[in-house]
C-alpha cells in the first residue's frame, strides 16, 4: 500500500511541474498567445549588437498546460515548433541553483516588461559568463541598452552571487542543449518562510525605485 501511495505522489508532483527526476520526455511548444512580460532591448552577444525581445516566454505542453518560462541560453535560437524536452533540476544545469534563487527572490514581485527583461539579461550573464558583469564577457550591455534595464540586471547579478535554491525546474531539449533554448522556472513553496516575503518585498522596492529614476 505504501508503494502505491509513493507512486501516485511521484506522478502528481511530475504533473504539476515540481522538481522530480525526469522519467520520460514531454513536448513543449512556444505559444505567443500566453500573456507574458517582455520588452525589446539592444544587447551585445559576442561583441555583436542584437535587438531582441527579452523577458518571459509563454509555452504550451502536450498535456495542454501552459507556463511562463525564462530562457537560459541567448546563443541558441528559439524553435517555434514542438520540441521534445526533459525536465531537469537546477543541479543538472550550469548555475541552475543560482538562477532558481534569483527567480524565487524577484520574479513574484515583477509586474512590468522591463523588469522581466532585466531578469532575463541577468540570467544570460550568469549562464554564459558565470555572472562576471555586463561590461565584459559574451553577454554585455550595448551603448543603446536601456539604462534602467541594464542597472537592474547588474543589481540582480550582484545580489545572486553565492546564493542558491533547490527548486529550479529546467526544460532542456532531449536532443541536447544546443538543439533549442533551455527554459526554466522555479515554483515556490506553498507557504514561503517569513524571510522570503521580506526578500520579495525588498526586490519589488528596488525595482520600483529604479523605475522612478529611469
Amino acid at each position: 500500500m505504501t508503494g502505491k501511495r509513493t507512486y501516485r505522489l511521484t506522478n502528481l508532483l511530475a504533473l504539476i511541474g515540481l522538481s522530480v527526476a525526469p522519467v520520460s520526455a514531454m513536448t513543449m511548444t512556444y505559444d505567443g498567445t500566453v500573456p507574458a512580460l517582455f520588452e525589446q532591448i539592444t544587447v551585445k552577444f559576442d561583441n555583436q549588437n542584437t535587438n531582441i525581445y527579452a523577458g518571459q516566454l509563454g509555452v504550451r505542453f502536450d498535456s495542454g498546460l501552459t507556463a511562463l518560462l525564462f530562457c537560459a541560453d541567448p546563443f541558441v535560437a528559439l524553435r517555434l515548433d514542438a520540441v521534445s524536452v526533459n525536465r531537469l533540476t537546477g543541479s543538472q544545469v550550469n548555475q541552475g541553483e543560482r538562477l532558481a534563487w534569483m527567480f524565487n527572490s524577484y520574479v513574484p514581485a515583477m509586474t512590468q516588461g522591463w523588469q522581466a527583461a532585466a531578469f532575463r539579461l541577468a540570467a544570460w550573464d550568469i549562464v554564459a559568463d558565470n555572472g562576471d558583469g555586463l561590461a565584459i564577457g559574451r553577454v554585455q550591455g550595448a551603448g543603446t541598452t536601456n539604462a534602467r534595464i541594464l542597472t537592474a540586471a547588474s543589481a540582480l547579478v550582484a545580489a545572486s552571487q553565492g546564493k542558491s535554491a533547490k527548486n529550479g525546474v529546467f526544460f532542456e531539449p532531449t536532443a541536447g542543449s544546443r538543439y533549442s533554448q533551455t527554459l526554466f522556472e522555479a515554483p515556490g513553496s506553498d507557504v514561503p518562510e517569513p524571510s522570503t516575503y521580506l526578500l520579495m518585498g525588498a526586490g519589488l522596492l528596488v525595482l520600483s525605485q529604479l523605475r522612478r529614476r529611469g
